[in-house]
């Protein structure tokens, strides 16, 4: 699971499973290649698409959502991010959330969140 990356620097993991809790790490918009999308949707949408692939892969799942903490670079994006959040969990139960504004991202990025999850 961990690699490294051209600066040598280790890359953590993308989530640690204790027992039947799942934590992630914070998920960022990047692509594959280290592109970010321009719009702050597509930004929402790719990090949301990578929380539940990780979720998947440690053997739990939206549904098992239960806390997530959105780092936004401008709270103002706040009533987009809730209405393409709220969206994407339909027909999951709505877990408790923290959503707050930081300075910045070391790139283009405008949100990073990192979900607690159980797997039963």
């Amino acid at each position: 699971m961990a690699g490294q990356v051209s600066s040598g620097a280790p890359v953590p993991p993308m989530f640690a499973r204790v027992g039947e809790v799942v934590w992630t790490g914070g998920h960022l918009p990047r692509l594959p290649d280290g592109a970010v999308p321009a719009a702050f949707s597509d930004q929402v949408k790719l990090v949301l698409e990578k929380i539940s692939a990780t979720l998947e892969s440690a053997g739990s799942g939206l549904g098992r959502l239960v806390k997530v903490n959105a780092y936004l670079s401008d709270i103002d994006n706040l009533p987009e991010f809730n209405s393409i959040y709220y969206a994407f969990l339909d027909g999951h139960p709505i877990p408790p959330r923290t959503s707050v504004e930081v300075t910045r991202f070391r790139d283009a990025s405008m949100l990073e969140i990192e979900v607690v999850a159980h797997t039963s």
